[in-house]
C-alpha cells in the first residue's frame, strides 16, 4: 500500500526536501534498480533508469542552488 504525502507544503529554513523512491523491477531472473524523486510533497517527480542517474541529478541540484 502506498501512502500520498501530505498536501500542505514542508517547510524547511535554508534547505531543501526531497521524497526519494527506490525500487527493483525485476524481468526474467534479473533485476534493475530504479529511482524517482520529488522535491518536496508537491514537486514535479524526476524518473530515473539507475540509482548513478538519480544520484548525479541530485549532486547537480545541490551545485545548482
Amino acid at each position: 500500500m502506498e501512502h500520498d504525502p501530505p498536501t500542505e507544503p514542508i517547510r524547511v529554513r535554508d534547505g531543501r526536501v526531497y521524497v526519494l523512491r527506490i525500487w527493483e523491477e525485476r524481468t526474467a531472473g534479473s533485476g534493475r534498480w530504479r529511482a524517482s524523486v520529488r522535491e518536496g510533497a508537491q514537486g514535479e517527480r524526476s524518473y530515473f533508469a539507475s540509482i548513478d542517474e538519480c544520484l548525479e541529478y541530485l549532486y547537480s541540484e545541490f551545485l545548482r542552488r
